[in-house]
């Protein structure tokens, strides 16, 4: 999501929200959420300041992995072989996270 101040906003399956440079690239800004994105961020402007929000959580399909054996390739239908290693670096649950800009 990119804003008028030239700043772009995504987030990873691995947990974290990161604001860019939208003309450089350049990584301004990140942050870990408890777990994966699962949501595009959005922004909104409430009482004249802007914020930016997004929702974490991984669960359903990918999620899978994470409550059936990970060291099993074939459980979960073979999501666990895909996303083995995501439990690394998240946990299941879910929320909204809101920053003010």
């Amino acid at each position: 999501m990119a804003t008028a101040g030239d700043l772009l906003f995504y987030g990873t399956l691995d947990g974290y929200i990161k604001a860019l440079n939208s003309k450089t690239g350049e990584e301004l800004w990140k942050f870990k959420l408890p777990s994966g994105v699962i949501g595009h961020p959005i922004t909104y402007k409430h009482d004249g300041k802007q914020y930016v929000a997004i929702y974490y959580g991984v669960g359903g399909w990918p999620g899978v992995g994470l409550v059936f054996d990970l060291q099993d390739p074939t459980a979960g239908l073979g999501a666990v072989g895909a996303f083995k290693e995501l439990a690394h670096y998240t946990q299941q649950g879910g929320g909204v996270m809101v920053f003010a800009l």
